[in-house]
């Protein structure tokens, strides 16, 4: 308990220093900035644009405490943001990275401050009139209704796309103009709600979720997908406030200083400060630094290390200590893949003690190897 508690003050001694003396400001100094209606995304949040090379490439954004550069077009040494995040409709990219379905009922209510009723997953098509003119499914929060998102946590609309949320498309470094994801459909001429309203929707061959990424694709054209200037934040000012918050929880629980740097975050997201019930102690505080890192920081590596510093894979895996471990469903309640089911502490134990490579036991005879991989 002493060590632990002389690494927190330590850790928020320094936490501290970063955020008061060196002059550093939230992206934006953290404005929500202004949103498109449901479906459109002509005009995106700050957070979204936080993730575009202008603003990674910015001297003056100094939320970017730490990052990482990478070459432009033609370079031979452009990150490949766009490929991993990106489908087919921008520039034949692979989407290997996809939000859980999970992700979406985590972005809370800007009405409320807290989380909406949890999604409905299913099967309700979409249905066609009689112009073939595709209309969205109606039913009441389902995970497939556009309508289910409204007044959600701004940050949502810039780092996922769901059901008929539209992405400008490419090809050949030349826009293919604005196209809906709709989920099954992939590269289909269709109307939407209107006669007149012609589309091509989002070819998303590989998607298994029901959402895709926003964060991190370019909406702009002339660039490829392995082409990109995007400098990665290794460390920025937004996880700083929530280390900070989160050691002086452990120490003292819930401080008026870390109360106020996780409410700025939340104001990004043009949410209401946290209630009094979630500052009303050390758990409830947790929770609340827990969910702004999970929609704060997807995607940014930070989750998995998360879990290994807070000992919890077992609660974020197997929340209901059955050993049944966590379905992953997609949003018409399919199920798409199994974690931890029937895990044996062994499992467990593996994810917070990493395995000593084969290759330095074999340059080093005196080397043993980490007990759960005896």
């Amino acid at each position: 308990m002493g060590q632990a508690t002389a690494a927190y003050t330590a850790a928020a001694t320094d936490f501290n220093d970063v955020i008061n003396n060196f002059g550093l400001t939230l992206y934006q100094s953290g404005a929500p900035g202004q949103i498109d209606a449901l479906g459109a995304a002509n005009i995106l949040p700050n957070y979204f644009y936080l993730f575009q090379p202008a603003a990674s490439n910015d001297l003056s954004n100094t939320e970017f405490i730490m990052s990482f550069n990478h070459g432009t077009t033609n370079t031979g040494q452009g990150e490949e943001l766009m490929r991993e995040f990106g489908t087919r409709t921008n520039q034949s990219a692979q989407g290997g990275t996809k939000p859980r379905s999970t992700l979406a009922d985590r972005y809370q209510l800007i009405t409320t401050g807290d989380f909406a009723t949890p999604l409905i997953k299913g099967n309700p098509a979409p249905t066609s009139d009689a112009n073939n003119t595709v209309i969205p499914p109606a039913t009441p929060n389902h995970a497939l209704n556009p309508q289910s998102y409204a007044n959600r946590d701004y940050r949502m609309k810039a780092t996922m796309m769901w059901n008929f949320e539209q992405i400008l498309g490419s090809s050949g470094l030349k826009s293919t103009g604005m196209s809906p994801f709709i989920y099954g459909n992939n590269a289909q001429s269709i109307k939407i709600n209107s006669p007149t309203a012609n589309y091509v929707t989002v070819n998303a061959d590989n998607n298994n979720t029901g959402y895709l990424p926003r964060k991190f694709i370019r909406n702009y054209v002339g660039q490829d997908r392995s082409d990109g200037d995007f400098s990665w934040p290794v460390i920025r000012l937004a996880d700083v406030y929530l280390m900070y918050a989160e050691a002086t929880n452990e120490l003292t629980g819930p401080q008026a200083g870390a109360i106020a740097l996780v409410n700025k975050i939340r104001a990004r997201g043009n949410l209401p400060a946290l209630s009094g019930a979630k500052t009303a102690g050390y758990a409830a505080f947790f929770s609340a630094i827990e969910q702004e890192r999970i929609v704060e920081l997807w995607a940014e590596g930070q989750r998995a290390f998360d879990l290994r510093r807070w000992r919890t894979y077992e609660r974020a895996w197997d929340p209901a200590g059955t050993n049944n471990g966590t379905d992953t469903r997609d949003t018409k309640n399919n199920i798409t893949a199994t974690y931890f089911r029937n895990a044996s502490p062994l499992d467990y134990q593996r994810c917070y003690i990493y395995k000593i490579p084969q290759s330095e036991r074999d340059r080093n005879p005196n080397l043993t190897q980490n007990t759960p991989w005896l």
